[in-house]
């Protein structure tokens, strides 16, 4: 967790200054990318430590924040990053529908933050939780896999503001099968968990998190389903159990294609006092709709990872989707260089020169 690995002092200040939005790993990378540059860096994020969902999200025995604490402390101390932190920076979207916005205290725009630097990098991450559409989903007891995880470890840094669930002693029912599945599943053996489900409607092999995660679970107590998919949640004032149906693939079609059959008729009922449906989460930029980051996802843009907004970036999975932390810290380091470039070019009066040619360099795809 050294973010300023390209440099080994802080360099002289070049009198440029950068937003970046979102301390996450792509949003840490870039800093110290850029610091190392001699730019002077304010980060901004909502929550009140910075690594979003390094600290946030993932389980410690995965990342030890204590880590990423040093990383920061070092930008801070040793490079002159200002953290901006418990500060939620808004566009129109509306406030409070993503995890982890109600721990912010103060509010900014995305236009004074353009207005007041040299260039902004977005680096929101994915914060929303997608839901599934099932019967039985808004009872009680039933959370997306950020809404069960981002409490559990949030709890020691804010706890009179957090509402934790209850999981001593109780059967969860995890759906899904990507790594948020599996930080759920060790989060809820590790609160003590009566009794913990790991269910995935293909095969282990198949699963996005690999056959690997699913026997290692195993190992540490949790019981795998697979070949199994959700009808509904079941419940009164709130969740009895999931009723599942079991998968099979269908014979091949004239295109030679399997499809997954649910056998409804042979549907069963799983007990649980808690239901997580970790199926995915997606990012909210301020002003999505005006970023236009499907073109950027394209590489149809004027410059690398530039957005429609003139000299706002974007970087990590806000931009790609949940990925690894190693490709969202690879995207942050392309946006920095990129965002680099670009204000030095235009300084010198050479970005029209040097537009198409920037763009198409291997070695800032």
């Amino acid at each position: 967790m050294d973010f300023t690995f390209l440099c080994s002092g802080k360099p002289e200040p070049n009198g440029r200054k950068v937003a970046i939005i979102g301390s996450g790993p792509s949003g840490l990378s870039a800093t110290g990318y850029l610091a190392c540059a001699g730019y002077k860096v304010e980060v901004y994020d909502k929550l009140p430590k910075p690594g979003g969902l390094m600290v946030f999200g993932i389980p410690g025995h995965r990342i030890q924040p204590e880590n990423i604490a040093r990383g920061a402390e070092k930008l801070e101390k040793e490079f002159g990053v200002e953290f901006k932190l418990r500060t939620k920076i808004c566009g129109s979207e509306p406030m409070h529908e993503e995890t982890g916005d109600d721990m912010a205290y103060t509010y900014k725009s995305l236009g004074g933050r353009v207005e007041d630097n040299d260039a902004v990098l977005i680096c929101t991450g994915t914060w929303k939780s997608r839901r599934m559409e099932i019967p039985g989903h808004e009872l009680p007891g039933v959370y997306s896999g950020l809404e069960f995880l981002f409490p559990v470890r949030a709890a020691s840094y804010e706890i009179t503001n957090m509402d934790v669930p209850e999981i001593k002693g109780k059967k969860v029912v995890v759906i899904g099968a990507g790594f948020t599945a599996v930080d759920v599943v060790h989060a809820a053996l590790t609160e003590g968990a009566s009794q913990v489900s790991l269910v995935y409607r293909r095969s282990r092999e198949e699963a996005p998190c690999g056959s690997m995660e699913f026997n290692m679970l195993e190992k540490q107590g949790a019981a795998c389903m697979e070949h199994a998919a959700p009808l509904e949640i079941v419940g009164t004032d709130r969740v009895e159990g999931v009723r599942f149906a079991p998968c099979v693939m269908s014979e091949p079609d004239e295109a030679g294609k399997c499809r997954l059959k649910v056998q409804k008729e042979d549907s069963f009922i799983m007990d649980a006092d808690i239901v997580v449906t970790a199926v995915g989460e997606m990012g909210t930029p301020p002003f999505a709709h005006d970023l236009g980051l499907d073109n950027v996802r394209k590489g149809e843009v004027k410059w690398l990872q530039m957005t429609s907004l003139d000299s706002v970036f974007v970087a990590g999975d806000v931009l790609m989707g949940p990925s690894k932390i190693g490709k969202a810290v690879y995207s942050g380091l392309k946006a920095a260089k990129s965002l680099d470039e670009w204000i030095t070019l235009k300084d010198q009066g050479r970005l029209d020169e040097f537009q198409d040619e920037v763009i198409r360099r291997e070695d800032l795809r």
